[in-house]
């Protein structure tokens, strides 16, 4: 769970980043210098930053093990506690962190932090030429987000925002017709609908109507390996009818195949789902296989069918 910074958890933090921040350190920095980052100077750290009108987040897995900042569009302050590190946390604070922020992403980094390095290049960040000097004969580097954004006649597809939560919400974790063939979790209300797993992420992208910015839909990929991967779609059911979908898939397999350097690309529906398989014929996929019973989704098992498509055939379509 991720939760906004205030004055209630302010405290924790800061001793969050306060035991992050003297473990980071310590091989460049005195160790005066590194002992005086306490919890109580880095409280007051934290809050001249929330004066400051930055937005502050803590990461709570049982226990608080994470923060990171985020003022306008600039990514700070991303800690998280020592021994909870390589688990997966930090890479869940940035996605967030980057689907808080209304325009490109930037953040700066040491020059030694290699590990930092791995983590934003992994995630789409990469140098923008951009340094400054800091003490102890460093330079800090800044990284800006390299966002795919994806453009059709009627459409856009880019990453989810935070702004997005309540079309979401509407049109894919909300919508029941959309959840009988689509496999996401069903939210009740908008209140307690977890968005945070969906912020920032590099996999799926919001399918937004050009006109307006809103989001109808989604579409990702998953399953990466060896050049081949496969694709999932929902559309609002509002929306449907409109050749959306279509339009949306084509697009995202140009940017697979061609960007993203993908040899074959996949895709199921559960076997009576007519629409999508619809979908895949009209954007050239043909059929691979039939799976009984694969997949249990709300509590009984679907059959699956396959479709496929290689970049071959995709660069020279005969649909």
């Amino acid at each position: 769970m991720i939760v906004p910074v205030d004055k209630t958890n302010l405290y924790e933090a800061a001793a969050v980043h306060a035991a992050a921040w003297r473990e980071s350190h310590r091989a460049f920095c005195t160790p005066a210098f590194v002992e005086a980052h306490t919890t109580e100077r880095q409280a007051a750290y934290l809050q001249r930053k929330l004066d400051a009108k930055s937005r502050l987040f803590l990461l709570i897995e049982e226990k608080p093990i994470g923060v990171v900042s985020v003022t306008e569009n600039l990514i700070e302050d991303l800690y998280v506690l020592p021994e909870e590190q390589g688990k997966g946390y930090g890479t869940k604070l940035l996605r967030y962190a980057i689907g808080v922020c209304p325009g490109t992403p930037v953040l700066w980094i040491l020059e030694n932090n290699a590990r930092a390095r791995r983590l934003y290049e992994r995630l789409g960040f990469a140098e923008t030429g951009n340094r400054h000097s800091v003490p102890n004969g460093l330079d800090e580097i800044e990284f800006s987000l390299q966002t795919p954004c994806m453009e059709t006649e009627r459409l856009i597809l880019d990453r989810i925002k935070e702004t997005d939560k309540k079309d979401y919400f509407n049109n894919i974790s909300h919508d029941k017709k959309v959840l009988e063939t689509f496999v996401c979790r069903y939210a009740e209300s908008l209140e307690d609908f977890d968005f945070s797993t969906y912020l920032g992420r590099d996999d799926l992208f919001a399918i937004r109507l050009k006109e307006t910015g809103k989001l109808i839909g989604i579409i990702l990929y998953f399953d990466e390996k060896d050049g081949a991967c496969e694709i999932g779609y929902g559309i609002g059911s509002t929306h449907r009818g409109n050749g959306y979908t279509t339009e949306a898939v084509r697009r995202f397999l140009t940017y697979l195949f061609n960007e993203k350097g993908m040899q074959t690309v996949t895709a199921s529906y559960f076997t009576g789902n007519d629409a999508s398989r619809r979908v895949m014929e009209k954007c050239g996929m043909t059929y691979q296989r039939f799976s009984p019973q694969e997949f249990e989704y709300l509590g009984e098992p679907h059959d699956l069918t396959y479709y496929a498509i290689d970049r071959e055939d995709f660069d020279n379509p005969t649909h």
